[in-house]
């Protein structure tokens, strides 16, 4: 799994395993919020070998972020290597308020908004590629509701709003804190909260007209 600029990420999809980004993913593998920082140095001084760590540390869950927001994988992922080539363009644009996978979030929010609007496509959440296993000796009916539940998340998240869906993805699927969703998306924490809880009712009063409950953890 490496970074190419201007081209498909390498090695295919596959590397990219489904699940939310974790504390350890937001701050940088080895050393943390510094050695983020320093990667951007190394960028902002001409050398292109920090674009391709940073590539490593945080592809996985902004391409899992982008396949949330846009209608396919593919898609997905040209977003994340164009995300990456705007890191090296806009390096020296980084201030240092904010953690470097907040601003990396923020650009591929932005990228994914450009997609969006240039493509025209209805939009597709892939509930699917972060639904649990089935437990072990699960019958074949729960595996059946199941999936029924997951697909009628998934068409119901497809009537939000844009902005509704950010939020919620981005606090539901990769455990951000308010504040760092605020950063990213650059609202107030209020209209962040305001978001969240009007998706969340507009999907229980989707689900209420239904045989399917739905709540935060489906």
């Amino acid at each position: 799994m490496r970074f190419r600029p201007g081209g498909r990420i390498a090695g295919g999809a596959k590397p990219f395993l489904p699940g939310p980004v974790s504390l350890l993913e937001r701050d940088g593998v080895a050393g943390g919020l510094i050695d983020d920082r320093v990667l951007l140095e190394r960028i902002r001084g001409g050398d292109a070998s920090g674009a391709e760590e940073l590539f490593e540390r945080y592809a996985p869950a902004l391409l899992r972020f982008a396949s949330r927001m846009l209608s396919d994988r593919e898609t997905a992922e040209e977003v994340t290597q164009e995300v990456f080539v705007k890191v090296i363009s806009r390096a020296h644009q980084y201030d240092g308020r904010a953690a470097v996978s907040s601003w990396l979030f923020a650009i591929a929010a932005n990228a994914c908004r450009d997609r969006r609007r240039r493509d025209h496509r209805a939009s597709v959440v892939p509930l699917e590629a972060v639904a649990e296993l089935p437990a072990r000796g699960e019958g074949v009916e729960a595996r059946l509701d199941g999936r029924q539940r997951r697909d009628a998340v998934r068409r119901a998240l497809q009537g939000l709003s844009e902005e509704q869906r950010e939020a919620l993805v981005l606090a539901r699927y990769h455990e951000l804190p308010y504040s760092e969703i605020a950063g990213i998306l650059g609202i107030s924490v209020g209209a962040v909260k305001t978001r969240i809880f009007r998706a969340v009712e507009t999907l229980k009063a989707r689900f209420s007209e239904g045989e399917t409950r739905w709540n935060v953890v489906n």
